[in-house]
């Protein structure tokens, strides 16, 4: 598809944003590094103003304009003031001709079971696979070569990505006579409406009752989920993360990436745990996490503090004690 231009004040117009300078014309969205004389670009954190260099206009963080609002005039070119500019900068390459590349419909090379439920407008790429009893909510996308297992239920507006495994068997064994006996994983993987989940991303089945993941919720690529967690609402799951089995991950929880949650463990809501942390206890709601085995933030920065001055600590410990032994003989 062509791009289209727009006046920057359409473009404001069908925003909703508050426009500010002069009313140029805009064909591209464009990252700062690279964005060119016809280029609209976006700005969240004050420490980018400087990296703005050839743009024709620039979408500014409504909360930065508040709070520095000189440096943001020293920029010299128009820009339109907005709460969520990540979110309006793709929202203005829609309305310029830069629409995402999505399939549609049911490809004929996907594989849907005659029991499964597909509701209005789904779409199944090439190579996807529906089993038996599956239900799939109204408007969601099921990316090329994506697997969602029997009786596992889809909401309404989600997409799974390419590859993704829903409904997959947990990872439970049990020793007997001395061999590793399978246990049978008879639950389901249900998904509430609008969440997404990334490419070769793994959900898997419960082993009795529900694996679930809540409303809103954004699962990123090469993530794996145990079976019978719990994932609440609007929780963000970064890549590599990895859920044991029966956790709990309360409402608007964070997990960075490569993060990892011993089995039975509750995450609390809104809680914040940073990347390559391990958790091992229950998290207070509201807290942020890191470490190796993770715990407190400000407390294991300040361990991180004391261990980068050891070398020092120790130099100054073996310059006293040299001095000792010289005034002691």
């Amino acid at each position: 598809m062509g791009y289209l231009g727009m006046k920057l004040s359409e473009l404001a117009h069908q925003l909703g944003l508050e426009r500010r300078g002069e009313d140029l014309s805009i064909v591209h969205i464009a990252p700062l590094e690279s964005a060119g004389a016809e280029d609209l670009t976006f700005v969240v954190e004050k420490k980018w103003l400087a990296k703005v260099k050839n743009a024709a206009a620039v979408l500014i963080s409504t909360a930065l304009y508040e709070s520095h609002p000189e440096e943001v005039e020293k920029l010299a070119r128009p820009f339109l003031l907005s709460r969520s500019p990540s979110v309006d900068a793709g929202r203005a390459g829609i309305l310029l001709g830069q629409q995402e590349m999505s399939p549609s419909g049911i490809h004929p090379k996907a594989i849907i079971h005659d029991t499964a439920q597909l509701g209005e407008g789904v779409t199944v790429g090439a190579g996807a696979v529906i089993e038996a009893g599956v239900h799939i909510g109204a408007g969601s996308v099921i990316y090329a070569g994506a697997v969602i297992h029997e009786r596992c239920w889809i909401g309404a507006r989600c997409v799974i990505q390419s590859n993704c495994v829903i409904g997959a068997d947990g990872f439970g064994y049990e020793q007997v006579n001395g061999r590793l006996q399978r246990i049978p994983h008879l639950g389901i993987v249900y998904i509430e409406d609008e969440v997404e989940i990334g490419a070769n991303t793994t959900i898997d089945r419960a082993r009795f009752g529900e694996t679930r993941i809540g409303m809103g919720s954004k699962i990123d690529n090469l993530v794996q989920i145990g079976h019978n967690v719990e994932i609440g609402r609007q929780v963000i799951i970064v890549s590599q993360v990895g859920i044991s089995g029966s956790c709990k991950i309360e409402d608007g929880v964070i997990l960075a990436g490569q993060s990892g949650i011993v089995p039975h463990v509750t995450v609390g809501a809104g809680a914040r745990i940073a990347a390559s942390t391990g958790v091992a206890v229950d998290v207070p709601a509201g807290a942020t996490w890191s470490g190796w085995w993770g715990h407190e933030h400000l407390k294991n920065m300040r361990e991180i503090n004391s261990i980068q001055k050891l070398p020092d600590f120790m130099k100054s410990v073996l310059a006293f004690m040299k001095k000792f032994d010289r005034e002691t003989i």
